[in-house]
């Protein structure tokens, strides 16, 4: 069943448990269709790109007590971790070890639950021979703060806000069983990718989305 968002009308509200053959999370429903293509589009150029994809799922937190960011600052912190990404190559190659390019692709749903709770969930798009894994969460020097994955995304995201690391401790959050692994050439694609599609489905459900305020809810990279 379809329907017109009532704040947006523009968007079409979907109800169900299933898309175009694609499953979605059960409880979240009504979805808003657009947002499932877009989701649908961007892992298909990411797996396109990439044969074997990494995909992080992370939440992006705004400080409560912070002056509410330009809404520039997601583009700001994409921007920045892939600048981190492209200098880690370059250190690679310096030091004459094997380098896979990677072209960072992302989907991001800004949200907030509560007057004080807003917040950005993202998810990732990576070259997987290039990373696999986050690493550790624990920074032990200022100058290896960008030596892995899990790093550089809590770097770009202080970065985003204008932030010093210290300032950006417990805003960026690694979610629970968010790694995941697409590899086009393995017989078990289909369970990886409408695995990962169903997890991403939350990112288009119309509970919780801001509609009136001049900033948009939802976005993607466009290659």
């Amino acid at each position: 069943m379809q329907k017109r968002h009532p704040h947006n009308p523009n968007l079409t509200l979907i109800e169900g448990t299933e898309w175009n053959g694609l499953p979605l999370l059960r409880k979240h429903s009504p979805y808003i269709e657009q947002y499932l293509e877009q989701i649908l589009e961007t892992m298909r150029r990411s797996v396109d790109r990439y044969r074997r994809t990494t995909a992080l799922r992370i939440d992006l937190r705004i400080p409560v007590d912070s002056i509410t960011p330009d809404s520039d600052v997601i583009s700001r912190f994409f921007a920045s971790l892939q600048a981190k990404i492209n200098a880690h190559q370059l250190r690679k190659a310096r030091f004459e070890q094997r380098v896979h390019s990677c072209e960072l692709r992302y989907i991001w749903v800004r949200e907030r639950n509560t007057a004080h709770h807003r917040h950005y969930h993202c998810c990732l798009f990576l070259n997987g021979d290039a990373y696999r894994h986050l690493g550790s969460f624990i920074k032990q020097e200022e100058q290896e703060s960008t030596r892995n994955m899990a790093n550089r995304i809590r770097s770009a995201w202080a970065s985003a806000l204008g932030y010093s690391w210290e300032e950006s401790q417990g805003l960026v959050n690694y979610t629970r069983r968010g790694i995941y692994r697409v590899d086009a050439n393995s017989p078990s694609l289909w369970g990886s990718y409408s695995g990962l599609f169903k997890r991403l489905s939350y990112f288009a459900k119309a509970r919780t989305k801001v509609f009136g305020s001049g900033k948009n809810n939802f976005g993607c990279s466009r290659r």
